[in-house]
C-alpha cells in the first residue's frame, strides 16, 4: 500500500515536512503555550518560513482569526490576522511592522546583503 504524501514537492526541505504528522501537528496546531512556542521556533529556523508566511497571508486574506489555524510561517493565527499580506520581510520572511521594505530585526544583515537600499531607506528616513 503507497501512502500519500502529507505535502507537495513545492515544500521539500521544510522544517515541518520533515516531522511526522503527530509531532507537526502537536507543535503547528498546539494544545498549549509550551508547544506553539516550539513551533515558532522550528519555524523560524526553516529555510521556507519567507514563503509559508507570504502563502499563509495570501490564503487567509479577508478571513477572521477565528478562521485562521496553526503557526505557519513561524506566525500564530492571531498574528497573521493582524498583518498585511504585502508586509513580510523578502528576505528574511519576517513581519514588517514599519514603512520600510524590509523587518527591523536583523538590521546589519539586510544592510550587508541590500547596502545601497538600506541606505536609500536611512536617507529617506531621516529627512
Amino acid at each position: 500500500m503507497s501512502q500519500t504524501p502529507r505535502f507537495s514537492d513545492d515544500w521539500e526541505g521544510a522544517v515541518c515536512a520533515q516531522l511526522g504528522a503527530e509531532v507537526a501537528d502537536e507543535l503547528f496546531f498546539p494544545s498549549t503555550p509550551d508547544r506553539a512556542a516550539a513551533g515558532v521556533r522550528l519555524c523560524w529556523d526553516c529555510p521556507l518560513r519567507a514563503v509559508c508566511a507570504s502563502r499563509a497571508l495570501e490564503e487567509e486574506r479577508g478571513k477572521p482569526a477565528t478562521e485562521r489555524f496553526g503557526i505557519r510561517g513561524g506566525l500564530t493565527a492571531g498574528q497573521r490576522a493582524q498583518l498585511d499580506p504585502g508586509k513580510i520581510c523578502p528576505d528574511c520572511g519576517s513581519p514588517v511592522i514599519t514603512k520600510s521594505p524590509h523587518c527591523d530585526d536583523d538590521r546589519e544583515i539586510h544592510r550587508l546583503k541590500h547596502r545601497r537600499e538600506y541606505e536609500r531607506e536611512r536617507r529617506k528616513d531621516a529627512a
